[in-house]
């Protein structure tokens, strides 16, 4: 499915934390994983609070929503397909994780660039960019 413009740029980028942070929150329940219980929540907590900022993001400039067509962007490379944490191990959930922060980096990455000409917009999804970094280097 093509991403088009800013609000469906945005509405992917909030499916991806929300997967994330679901991914996080099963994990730090799942007794096979007892040892990466707090990575597992910290996670999950950074995850929400860029829910929050994709949320702020697109109704802050909801009347960019309507301009700019965005053109040779989709989804489908940025879109995983779905292991319960709750049947891993983990060497399964470390790959897993890594799977799931590489993709919302380097699809905030590739969206601030389709979007470079909202500045607002590109810095937010540039900050984004940064934090799943952060969130990769704790994995690692």
């Amino acid at each position: 499915m093509p991403l088009i413009n800013f609000g469906s740029i945005l509405g992917f980028a909030e499916e991806m934390e929300k997967e994330q942070k679901a991914f996080f929150d099963d994990a730090a329940g799942n007794p096979a994983l007892a040892a990466q219980h707090g990575l597992c929540r910290a996670l999950a907590k950074t995850a929400g609070k860029r829910i929050k900022e994709v949320q702020r993001v697109r109704r802050e400039n909801v009347t960019e929503m309507i301009l700019e067509t965005i053109q040779g962007f989709t989804r489908a490379p940025y879109v995983l397909e779905g292991v319960a944490s709750q049947e891993m191990d983990d060497a399964a959930f470390t790959q897993k994780s890594r799977a799931l922060i590489e993709r919302a980096l380097a699809y905030y990455e590739a969206a601030a660039e389709k979007l470079k000409g909202q500045a607002d917009v590109a810095r937010a999804l540039k900050v984004l960019a940064k934090q799943q970094t952060k969130d990769l280097k704790k994995l690692m």
